[in-house]
């Protein structure tokens, strides 16, 4: 029997301590306040300039495969087992994938409007999250291109 009254005991105790941080969570999410939506927008465009820093590289590695594609003779007469028809699709391809990530930046800058007048907090607010979806999108497109034509280019050391 004392045993039966120590075991309610423990199990009230724990159902209190249960209770008490149930209560303080809720009442630690009811005064949570909704984010701001110059916060969220301000978070998108440090994101964008972020990504803004790789169209450089972007840019640069065009060039140089570009510069390639013009000199495929050249290349030949630097890499003799190199088959320039082959690497001539390449060149083309990576140019083209480089191409569209960078199309795919210019796309998400005409189309972002910072100017959210008429919309509600909260709807600005989920405006901007889903604006920063869209910019980390347009980042793994680009960390990708940028990758694959930098691991080509260094096969010619460039």
């Amino acid at each position: 029997m004392l045993y039966l009254n120590e075991f309610k005991r423990v199990n009230y105790i724990r159902m209190k301590k249960l209770i008490g941080i149930l209560l303080v969570t809720i009442a630690v999410s009811a005064c949570k306040q909704s984010a701001d939506y110059k916060t969220v927008r301000d978070e998108v465009m440090k994101f964008h300039d972020v990504v803004m820093a790789d169209q450089g590289v972007v840019v640069n590695n065009q060039m140089k495969l570009d510069t390639l594609l013009k000199d495929l003779k050249g290349l030949k007469n630097k890499f003799p087992d190199v088959d320039t028809l082959k690497e001539k699709e390449n060149l083309q391809a990576l140019i083209g994938d480089l191409t569209k990530a960078e199309d795919s930046m210019n796309d998400w800058m005409h189309k972002f409007e910072p100017d959210v007048s008429g919309k509600s907090n909260e709807e600005a607010v989920q405006y901007f999250k889903d604006e920063m979806v869209k910019i980390k999108a347009v980042d793994s497109l680009y960390k990708k291109e940028i990758k694959s034509s930098a691991a080509y280019l260094s096969k010619f050391g460039k």
